[in-house]
């Protein structure tokens, strides 16, 4: 019971948190970085752009991932990340070292970071007794970051 009221505490501040930032006043993003997005994701729906000091954020939803970009005012890719629970959205050789190495466990949930040099991914995963949290790279799972025992 605690649990849920915690938690519903904390969807109703976010929730509170981006109405805020919603009303912050009309956005110049530039028209050559919206039609460039527009090109390379042609099935972004949900779309939504914000300003934030020297940089753009564009927050969408396509094929069942929520995304976030971020450019700088010339249009300069700086960093995205990505969420989604679909294992089939992680590169062939993670899933394939994640099912090697964690027998039994599900994804629950993945967080995908990718700047200008790397692309790293947090995958959390469970069973009956635990939530870990998993990085993975492009040379495959790299280390448990956190490790949590369910309540019983």
């Amino acid at each position: 019971m605690k649990t849920k009221l915690v938690g519903l505490f904390c969807l109703l501040l976010l929730s509170t948190q981006m109405k805020a930032a919603t009303n912050n006043g009309p956005y110049t993003v530039n028209e050559k970085l919206i039609k460039a997005f527009q090109e390379a994701f042609p099935l972004a729906n949900t779309v939504d752009w914000k300003e934030a000091g020297d940089s753009y954020f564009v927050h969408f939803k396509e094929n069942e991932a929520v995304s976030e970009i971020e450019y700088d005012h010339e249009g300069n890719f700086i960093q995205s990340e990505r969420y989604y629970s679909d294992v089939e959205l992680l590169p062939l050789h993670l899933a394939w070292d994640l099912n090697k190495k964690f027998k039994g466990k599900t994804v629950f949930g993945v967080t995908e970071i990718n700047n200008d040099t790397e692309t790293t991914y947090y995958v959390k995963m469970q069973d009956d007794k635990e939530w870990i949290t998993v990085r993975g790279t492009a040379y495959g799972v790299d280390r448990v970051t956190e490790k949590f025992a369910k309540q019983k």
